[in-house]
């Protein structure tokens, strides 16, 4: 097994769709931080290195609860002694074991928990799975799914748990706060980062005591948002036929042959276009709101929940 040393400090650990990914590719070109995936190609730098094992949760469709989960391999060659090695996975704010990790074996690590408004949280994840290849459910579908189950998660059930762990973020945060205590832990909400990025970063790096005159200029915004282009050769690209794969294992015997010339050819099926925003009626919003009103209530009053000097 290779090891790898020193391990990641600096946890981006969620939650989804809140900021992480802006906040990840600013902040790794600090001249003080190392990101280990940062070099492998964009799928990768969500490690989950925490999760590693048989998963406890269905994290996404393609990873139903009891998979066998292996972490990408971390890249430690262009490391030169950086202070803060970094990490992004939104997953690990709700994992048990990922908490009781940083917890016991990682003391020095410190952990950002980005949040947001729950309901927009649960819409902005809709539109995140509908730029996949696996999810194909309809809002009014996906809500009427929760409807019948009560609005309680199912680790069973992969296509419902996701949005009905994630919007409910609240204890989660608080526990990792309690847990970790205040100087490990800063919580940011999606709305500061949105509307002063700048002043956001410049409070991280007094935090971490690194140079806030380092962190980048350009403070541009990832995951817009976009669906998955419909033409057929990107459809092609993005799922080929059986036929492709097994053409492709003749003409290019090995794996890494096939990786290293075919990879930036389907990288263009996942191309995003512009999409309409989903409309959703009056009443649906409201529905979603009453079934998350704890966590708004927790989002919109996080003084009153976490020590004020964690909150950025």
């Amino acid at each position: 097994m290779r090891a790898i040393e020193p391990a990641p400090n600096l946890l981006l650990v969620g939650g989804p769709k809140c900021g992480t990914t802006s906040l990840l590719f600013w902040l790794r070109k600090h001249k003080d931080v190392y990101h280990p995936w940062g070099r492998i190609n964009s799928g990768a730098i969500e490690s989950g290195f925490l999760l590693g094992g048989v998963v406890e949760n269905p994290y996404d469709l393609s990873k139903p609860r009891g998979t066998l989960f292996l972490p990408h391999e971390a890249d430690m060659d262009y490391y030169r002694g950086e202070k803060m090695v970094i990490d992004k996975s939104p997953q690990h704010l709700y994992s048990k074991r990922a908490l009781e990790t940083v917890r016991d074996l990682m003391p020095e690590a410190r952990v950002i928990i980005t949040v947001r408004d729950p309901y927009d949280l649960l819409v902005s994840m809709f539109h995140q799975m509908k730029k996949t290849v696996q999810f194909n459910t309809s809002f009014e579908s996906l809500i009427s799914k929760m409807d019948r189950q009560n609005w309680v998660a199912d680790n069973e059930d992969p296509e419902t748990w996701g949005f009905l762990t994630y919007p409910r973020f609240s204890s989660h945060v608080k526990k990792w706060v309690d847990e970790l205590g205040p100087e490990r832990v800063r919580v940011i909400s999606l709305s500061s980062i949105a509307s002063n990025p700048r002043a956001v970063l410049d409070q991280i790096s007094n935090w971490l005591d690194i140079d806030e005159k380092e962190m980048p200029r350009n403070l541009n915004v990832k995951n817009p948002r976009g669906e998955l282009s419909k033409s057929r050769l990107r459809k092609f690209l993005r799922s080929p036929p059986d036929w492709a794969f097994s053409l492709a294992k003749v003409i290019l015997p090995t794996r890494s042959l096939r990786k290293a010339l075919l990879d930036p050819i389907r990288s263009r099926g996942w191309k995003y276009v512009p999409s309409e925003k989903q409309t959703i009626p009056d009443e649906t919003i409201e529905k979603i709101r009453l079934n998350l009103s704890e966590d708004i209530e927790f989002f919109e009053n996080l003084e009153k929940h976490i020590p004020k000097s964690v909150i950025i």
